[in-house]
């Protein structure tokens, strides 16, 4: 459980399940329920995850509180007492959503007087009553799984979200075989987030020894969280903007397909997306121990320099490799009708890939309780990004959308930020970025650039994205392993090469 390797091992395990998962039940479910049982669902769902809003980051910040709180050496009551704080603020945040549902229930027939006919309605109500009561159990499932991650138990969320995933795609796939109602995913979804609240409570009990509280709330450990509650929600509202406007603006400008086609390069910028965010969070106990215990600059910069090479290398291996083979992927799976996503993703992720490099950094900044700079300068680039879109959808089409939120957030999440950092954290930037891509990008370029020259060596599209595929992975991997490894890197290799020969003997 305490072993971060593979804690992010199974992270990114999980990460798989989830995207393969989610790519077979897409299907299912519109070949099963059909478009408008499942349309029913997917608008009451897309309603109702506004309250998403109202969870605050609590479980961000547990982790911080706690993290802080064991690097000075705090007292178990301490210790104790910040958890019970924040426990009782999640519990008091899962009754305003829950009040919060009835507005949204009583507001339904309203909203969707001219949409929907009055059975439709009074059907999307039930399915409403169970997606809340899915959104509170899954909010304090986040808030529990923050306290064990606080204690350094990594290898706990990947395993119990992978079952997790697994179990609920076995049910809906089983039983919405026999019965066709939309409604049983919402059960489903509050059967199994309940059954994981229950457990992880039973595992801060009993397996840490905790007693989580309810009407405890410390004015210390509550007014330091607010600046970071305040920041999370901001930064909420700003990646709603940006995951919705160029959809929205497409949708009056242009047409549905073309609505269709960027939320297809929307949905690969989440995968990859997710995939860079895990050492973010798998490292934050870590740095928020550092932080505490007073390294700071170069000393801490140092510290951080594991993290962020990880993420150079697996997200530079996603982004290199959607270049080289991304065209025949989109092909075989979405159909040759949506090529046009292919560039689309790749404008969308090369400057995330850029900002989440050394996106361990926003760790030190919960640390600092600083939080809320980086929310803010994520406002300025939202209203940015909503200007541009607009101004630039004209001129390029879709192309232009993509070239919007990626110069937005090259600006301000890349360029403002790492400003910050080195000027007021004191962070050398400039240098972390040198250290996390040496010996990584090149072998990546050199893969990439293989792949992309076979292209039309072989005509069949699954034969040649297989052909490409196997030419980045063994140049870009073997240049790495051979050449690029960092010295700590390589002992890391050596540990886990030997302990692989003691365990087949």
């Amino acid at each position: 459980m305490r072993n971060r390797s593979k804690g992010i091992t199974l992270a990114y395990l999980h990460t798989a399940v989830n995207m393969a998962c989610g790519l077979v039940l897409s299907s299912f479910l519109l070949r099963v329920l059909g478009d408008t049982e499942y349309g029913i669902y997917q608008t009451v769902a897309s309603f109702a995850n506004c309250l998403v809003l109202l969870e605050f980051g609590m479980g961000t910040v547990v982790v911080r509180n706690v993290a802080m709180c064991r690097g000075r050496m705090a007292s178990p009551d301490e210790i104790q007492r910040n958890i019970s704080t924040i426990w009782t603020l999640t519990s008091g945040l899962c009754l305003v959503m829950a009040a919060m549902i009835i507005p949204f229930y009583l507001l339904t027939p309203t909203l969707y007087a001219e949409s929907m006919t009055a059975e439709q309605i009074a059907y999307a109500q039930k399915i409403l009553i169970f997606i809340a009561a899915y959104l509170v159990l899954s909010f304090l499932s986040q808030t529990l799984n923050g306290v064990v991650l606080a204690f350094e138990h990594y290898a706990y969320g990947p395993i119990q979200t992978t079952i997790r995933v697994l179990v609920r795609t076995l049910l809906i796939v089983v039983l919405l075989s026999a019965y066709r109602y939309a409604i049983l995913i919402a059960v489903i979804d509050v059967v199994v987030n309940g059954a994981c609240m229950v457990y992880s409570y039973w595992f801060c009990n009993k397996k840490l020894g905790l007693r989580l509280r309810l009407g405890v709330c410390d004015r210390t450990v509550f007014r330091s969280a607010l600046p970071l509650c305040f920041a999370i929600f901001l930064q909420a509202i700003v990646n709603q903007a940006n995951n919705n406007v160029a959809k929205l603006v497409i949708g009056i400008q242009m047409s549905p397909e073309s609505v269709a086609l960027y939320s297809v390069s929307l949905y690969i910028l989440s995968i990859f997306s997710s995939l860079t965010t895990i050492p973010v969070s798998l490292y934050a106990p870590a740095v928020t121990h550092k932080v505490a215990q007073g390294l700071q600059n170069m000393a801490l910069a140092k510290e951080l320099v594991t993290p962020c090479r990880l993420t150079a290398l697996i997200g530079g291996m996603v982004l290199f490799g959607f270049i080289a083979v991304g065209r025949q992927f989109i092909t075989l799976l979405y159909g040759a009708e949506y090529l046009e996503a292919w560039l689309i993703a790749i404008i969308l992720m090369i400057p995330v890939y850029i900002n989440m490099v050394n996106g361990v950094l926003v760790n030190v900044l919960d640390a600092l309780n600083k939080r809320l700079s980086r929310s803010l300068v994520l406002i300025v680039s939202a209203c940015l990004n909503i200007v541009l879109t607009v101004f630039l959808l004209e001129k390029w089409g879709i192309i232009g959308a993509a070239a919007a939120m990626a110069v937005s957030t090259f600006l301000g999440q890349v360029l403002a930020m790492n400003m910050y950092y080195k000027k007021v954290i004191g962070i050398p930037v400039l240098w972390l970025f040198a250290q996390a891509f040496r010996g990584i990008w090149a072998y990546l370029a050199m893969g990439c650039v293989a792949a992309l020259a076979l292209r039309n060596a072989v005509a069949n599209e699954l034969g040649s994205f297989l052909l490409c595929g196997v030419v980045f992975v063994l140049i870009a991997s073997g240049g790495y392993l051979c050449f690029g490894m960092a010295d700590t890197e390589k002992e890391m290799l050596m540990k886990l090469v030997k302990k692989g020969d003691k365990r087949g003997q």
